[in-house]
């Protein structure tokens, strides 16, 4: 009987090690927390999510244990892992800001430059810059990701309320573009000066749309304002469309780094 609990206790080590055991991720608690906390604007109430912080350390705790490279086998494909780095990006930023909320430099700061905070996502510590930059945009080569993950800054994509459905990621980012690029605080464009007034997002990783461009839509010389016009709606759109690349003057907005908060 001894030698039996003793194989038991062996097996049950082992198949935790090989991951045989890993539960997918839960993502109920994340989607609550955010539909309370997170208005309309995207902006958060972090005096109420800081009540709750135990809430939101339990979720991330869970991205801390799995992940995509630790246990590919919970994540049936691209929109389900890049959901997964995605979540976990603006969990993470939540809950940093939350812990040292009222303090409101705890990613941003003096000199305005993002912290690498270090995380910890399926065993493995990193910081948010790897995640966004070696994972997120590295891996997945989809600009869209720049219009819904959220660094807790005022002009960051507003945060969505509530977590992204399975089988539902291109939809979201989908929405997310529009979102971002239909809203004049990101996007603005004068007809009468031909000048088109871009988030700072569009300057920092310009290539990335670019690219998208040229892989993706076979436009040879790409131009940025050909990304817009993928989104852009309304009479905003058509001037727009009617005005020559070469005559389209591009500026960017300044970039708030206040706190997003409500």
């Amino acid at each position: 009987m001894k030698i039996s609990k003793l194989v038991f206790a062996g097996l049950v080590l082992f198949l935790s090690a090989r991951g045989v055991w890993a539960q997918e991720i839960n993502y109920a608690e994340y989607d609550r927390l955010t539909r309370k906390y997170v208005d309309g604007r995207g902006l958060v109430n972090y005096v109420g999510l800081k009540s709750e912080l135990g809430a939101l350390k339990g979720f991330v705790d869970q991205l801390a244990a799995v992940s995509p490279h630790s246990q590919p086998q919970l994540f049936k494909d691209g929109g389900e892992q890049l959901r997964y780095w995605m979540t976990a990006y603006n969990a993470w930023v939540l809950y940093i800001a939350a812990s040292e909320y009222p303090a409101k430099n705890a990613l941003w700061n003096f000199l305005g430059l993002f912290r690498n905070r270090t995380i910890k996502l399926g065993g493995k510590q990193m910081g948010l810059e790897d995640l966004e930059h070696g994972i997120i945009r590295k891996g997945y080569r989809e600009p869209r990701i720049h219009f819904y993950i959220n660094c807790a800054a005022a002009s960051c994509p507003p945060l969505w309320q509530g977590a992204i459905p399975a089988g539902k990621t291109w939809d979201v980012l989908e929405a997310s573009a529009k979102r971002f690029i239909n809203d004049p605080r990101h996007v603005k464009y004068d007809p009468a000066t031909k000048k088109l007034q871009l988030s700072k997002i569009f300057d920092w990783f310009k290539d990335d749309f670019l690219i998208y461009l040229k892989d993706k839509k076979g436009v040879t010389q790409p131009h940025i304002a050909q990304y817009i016009l993928l989104y852009l709606d309304g009479p905003a759109k058509d001037a727009l469309a009617k005005t020559p690349l070469n005559e389209v003057n591009v500026g960017y907005f300044s970039y708030n780094k206040n706190l997003n908060e409500q």
